[in-house]
């Protein structure tokens, strides 16, 4: 089993957080704990991309997720 890392551009303006867009990070983890670990870097990386004001006006954070994935048959 490998392990993929999804990211997630949410807005928390209201109480109800609203995701707006969703990223594979192109890379292969053969363990959950590289693929967690590489998620908060991928996180921070993304966010210190976007426009500072952007993040702070509409309260933008990333979630993310490692997804188990098959690879081969």
């Amino acid at each position: 089993m490998k392990y993929v890392i999804i990211l997630y551009l949410c807005s928390f303006v209201n109480v109800q957080p609203t995701c707006y867009s969703e990223k594979v990070v192109p890379l292969e983890f053969d363990n959950y704990y590289d693929c967690i670990l590489s998620g908060y870097k991928q996180s921070h990386n993304h966010l210190a991309s976007l426009d500072k004001e952007k993040i702070t006006k509409q309260k933008l954070a990333i979630r993310f997720l490692c997804k188990e994935i098959t690879i081969g048959a």
